[in-house]
Protein backbone atom coordinates (compact mmCIF):
# COMPACT_ATOMS: atom_id res chain seq x y z
CA UNK A 1 0.00 0.00 0.00
CA UNK A 2 1.53 3.50 -1.40
CA UNK A 3 1.38 6.37 1.32
CA UNK A 4 2.22 9.87 1.53
CA UNK A 5 6.07 9.60 3.19
CA UNK A 6 7.89 12.11 5.10
CA UNK A 7 11.41 13.30 3.93
CA UNK A 8 11.07 12.46 0.39
CA UNK A 9 14.28 14.58 -1.78
CA UNK A 10 12.74 16.84 -4.44
CA UNK A 11 15.24 16.81 -7.68
CA UNK A 12 16.87 19.66 -6.14
CA UNK A 13 17.83 18.37 -2.76
CA UNK A 14 15.09 19.92 -0.79
CA UNK A 15 13.05 17.40 1.76
CA UNK A 16 9.64 17.18 0.56
CA UNK A 17 6.09 15.28 1.20
CA UNK A 18 4.09 15.64 -2.33
CA UNK A 19 0.77 15.06 -3.60
CA UNK A 20 -1.15 15.58 -6.33
CA UNK A 21 -4.68 16.74 -7.08
CA UNK A 22 -6.68 17.11 -10.38
CA UNK A 23 -9.04 19.74 -10.32
CA UNK A 24 -12.60 17.76 -10.85
CA UNK A 25 -14.93 19.95 -9.39
CA UNK A 26 -15.62 23.21 -9.65
CA UNK A 27 -15.82 23.43 -5.57
CA UNK A 28 -11.63 23.52 -5.96
CA UNK A 29 -12.14 27.03 -6.79
CA UNK A 30 -13.00 27.67 -2.95
CA UNK A 31 -11.75 25.06 -1.06
CA UNK A 32 -8.65 22.29 -1.96
CA UNK A 33 -8.96 19.17 0.31
CA UNK A 34 -5.95 17.09 1.16
CA UNK A 35 -5.38 12.99 0.05
CA UNK A 36 -6.57 11.47 3.12
CA UNK A 37 -3.20 9.81 3.61
CA UNK A 38 -0.99 12.92 3.28
CA UNK A 39 -3.83 14.76 5.87
CA UNK A 40 -2.33 12.12 7.81
CA UNK A 41 0.53 12.70 7.43
CA UNK A 42 0.60 16.74 8.39
CA UNK A 43 -2.11 16.57 11.19
CA UNK A 44 0.00 19.36 12.98
CA UNK A 45 -0.48 21.97 10.04
CA UNK A 46 -4.36 22.39 11.07
CA UNK A 47 -5.05 26.09 11.56
CA UNK A 48 -1.71 27.06 10.49
CA UNK A 49 -0.39 30.04 8.23
CA UNK A 50 1.31 28.64 5.19
CA UNK A 51 2.56 29.61 1.65
CA UNK A 52 1.89 28.50 -1.55
CA UNK A 53 4.42 29.07 -4.12
CA UNK A 54 3.94 28.85 -7.61
CA UNK A 55 6.34 28.24 -10.76
CA UNK A 56 7.60 31.62 -10.65
CA UNK A 57 8.39 31.66 -6.55
CA UNK A 58 5.62 33.99 -6.12
CA UNK A 59 3.92 33.28 -2.34
CA UNK A 60 0.48 33.71 -1.53
CA UNK A 61 -0.56 33.14 2.40
CA UNK A 62 -3.52 30.24 3.60
CA UNK A 63 -4.71 28.57 5.88
CA UNK A 64 -5.17 25.08 6.75
CA UNK A 65 -8.37 23.93 8.43
CA UNK A 66 -10.54 21.23 9.12
CA UNK A 67 -13.61 21.66 7.05
CA UNK A 68 -15.88 19.20 7.22
CA UNK A 69 -14.69 16.65 8.76
CA UNK A 70 -11.23 16.54 6.23
CA UNK A 71 -7.97 18.76 6.51
CA UNK A 72 -8.12 21.38 3.77
CA UNK A 73 -6.44 24.73 2.74
CA UNK A 74 -9.66 26.91 2.41
CA UNK A 75 -8.49 30.94 3.57
CA UNK A 76 -6.31 32.51 1.02
CA UNK A 77 -7.21 29.19 -1.45
CA UNK A 78 -9.73 30.97 -3.26
CA UNK A 79 -7.34 33.90 -4.19
CA UNK A 80 -4.62 31.68 -5.26
CA UNK A 81 -7.15 29.86 -7.44
CA UNK A 82 -8.42 32.72 -9.02
CA UNK A 83 -4.82 34.74 -9.63
CA UNK A 84 -3.60 30.81 -11.71
CA UNK A 85 -6.77 30.72 -13.55
CA UNK A 86 -7.69 27.43 -12.73
CA UNK A 87 -9.58 25.19 -15.03
CA UNK A 88 -11.16 21.71 -14.51
CA UNK A 89 -8.83 19.16 -15.95
CA UNK A 90 -5.68 20.86 -14.60
CA UNK A 91 -3.28 18.76 -12.54
CA UNK A 92 -1.54 20.47 -9.83
CA UNK A 93 1.52 19.18 -7.74
CA UNK A 94 2.12 19.88 -4.12
CA UNK A 95 5.27 19.59 -2.44
CA UNK A 96 5.18 20.63 1.00
CA UNK A 97 8.51 21.71 2.12
CA UNK A 98 8.17 21.16 6.45
CA UNK A 99 11.72 23.06 7.20
CA UNK A 100 9.85 26.01 5.60
CA UNK A 101 5.95 25.43 6.65
CA UNK A 102 5.17 25.55 2.79
CA UNK A 103 3.99 24.36 -0.72
CA UNK A 104 5.33 24.78 -3.94
CA UNK A 105 2.85 24.10 -6.47
CA UNK A 106 3.14 23.37 -9.88
CA UNK A 107 0.30 23.72 -12.29
CA UNK A 108 -0.14 21.55 -15.62
CA UNK A 109 -2.66 22.78 -17.88
CA UNK A 110 -4.79 20.49 -19.64
CA UNK A 111 -2.10 20.38 -22.49
CA UNK A 112 -0.44 18.04 -20.05
CA UNK A 113 2.60 21.02 -19.81
CA UNK A 114 3.45 22.98 -17.30
CA UNK A 115 1.86 26.55 -17.18
CA UNK A 116 4.58 29.29 -16.12
CA UNK A 117 2.94 31.84 -16.83
CA UNK A 118 -0.32 33.67 -15.57
CA UNK A 119 -2.78 36.34 -16.41
CA UNK A 120 -2.19 37.42 -12.95
CA UNK A 121 2.04 37.95 -13.50
CA UNK A 122 0.67 41.32 -12.32
CA UNK A 123 -1.05 40.12 -9.40
CA UNK A 124 -0.98 39.89 -5.52
CA UNK A 125 2.01 37.29 -5.23
CA UNK A 126 4.36 38.35 -3.32
CA UNK A 127 8.07 37.69 -5.09
CA UNK A 128 10.39 35.84 -3.00
CA UNK A 129 13.88 34.41 -4.23
CA UNK A 130 13.36 30.77 -4.72
CA UNK A 131 13.38 28.59 -2.02
CA UNK A 132 15.11 26.13 -3.83
CA UNK A 133 17.89 26.18 -6.49
CA UNK A 134 17.13 25.87 -10.05
CA UNK A 135 18.78 23.42 -11.78
CA UNK A 136 17.52 23.32 -15.41
CA UNK A 137 20.23 24.37 -18.46
CA UNK A 138 18.59 26.43 -21.05
CA UNK A 139 18.50 25.01 -23.99
CA UNK A 140 20.73 25.19 -27.10
CA UNK A 141 18.98 26.98 -30.12
CA UNK A 142 19.66 24.47 -33.43
CA UNK A 143 22.33 26.31 -34.76
CA UNK A 144 24.16 26.25 -31.16
CA UNK A 145 23.89 22.55 -31.08
CA UNK A 146 25.08 21.87 -34.54
CA UNK A 147 28.06 24.16 -33.99
CA UNK A 148 28.18 22.41 -30.60
CA UNK A 149 28.30 18.75 -32.64
CA UNK A 150 31.05 20.51 -35.33
CA UNK A 151 33.46 20.63 -32.10
CA UNK A 152 32.92 17.64 -31.05
CA UNK A 153 33.53 15.61 -34.19
CA UNK A 154 36.71 18.16 -34.94
CA UNK A 155 38.29 17.00 -31.28
CA UNK A 156 37.56 12.84 -31.60
CA UNK A 157 40.44 12.43 -30.21
CA UNK A 158 39.42 13.31 -26.65
CA UNK A 159 35.82 12.33 -26.87
CA UNK A 160 34.62 9.08 -26.96
CA UNK A 161 33.34 8.33 -30.07
CA UNK A 162 29.67 7.43 -28.85
CA UNK A 163 29.70 11.16 -27.78
CA UNK A 164 30.65 12.60 -30.70
CA UNK A 165 27.86 13.06 -32.53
Amino acid sequence: MEECKKDRLLINGKKVVSFFKVMIAETFLEVLFFPPKFARSVPHLTDREIYLEDSRGRRWMATICNYNGSLAIRQGWDKFSAEHDLKVGEFLLFHYVPDDRHFIVQIFGTSGCEKINFSSDIGQGKQNERTYQETTTPLLDPKEASQSATLLRSDSASVPVSLAI
